[in-house]
């Protein structure tokens, strides 16, 4: 009689060789979780392409993640990231996101468009743009760095510290 079925010739496959059987990853090292069922990510997880975690179950991000693309979590479940290192931009337009770790930097674009998030981290380090439409942000942090666009609409921000520190121009 035939033994279980093993995935890799491992007795309980890790969680990259999961991903890997069902096509989740593909040859350049992308990771699409995007409406899938999951809820976790494994810590030390190291991503060589992006993560496309869109509209998935996905609550939170272990701390040591590493991507050396771009992280798309717009729609998704997530309420908090830790200071992660992530080689792109950051999407996360329609999610829960409330929370932003202080000193973040972002290598691109940062978009945080109709999320509940009401306040923006000291030392925040933007190297595109910065999307807050329709967000509850009130205020700028004084340290913020943008080296893009700043856009504003539909945001209580009513005052712009002076000596803020954006290449672009500020949209309201």
């Amino acid at each position: 009689m035939p033994g279980p079925a093993l995935a890799f010739n491992k007795s309980k496959p890790h969680f990259v060789d999961t991903v890997k059987l069902h096509g989740y990853i593909d040859t350049y090292g992308n990771l699409r979780l995007n409406n899938t069922h999951f809820e976790t990510l494994p810590e030390d997880l190291t991503i060589d392409g992006f993560l496309d975690i869109e509209a998935s179950n996905i609550t939170r991000l272990p701390d040591t993640l590493v991507v050396k693309g771009y992280l798309n979590a717009s729609h998704s479940k997530l309420t908090r990231i830790p200071k992660i290192d992530v080689g792109g931009y950051m999407n996360f337009t329609g999610s829960q996101i409330a929370v932003l770790p202080a000193g973040l930097t972002v290598n691109g674009d940062l978009s945080l468009v109709d999320t509940p998030i009401a306040a923006l981290p000291r030392r925040l380090n933007v190297k595109g743009n910065l999307y807050l439409s329709n967000t509850k942000v009130t205020r700028l942090p004084p340290d913020l760095r943008v080296s893009g666009d700043v856009y504003l609409r539909g945001t209580p921000v009513k005052d712009i510290p002076e000596k803020l520190a954006v290449r672009g121009r500020i949209y309201r």
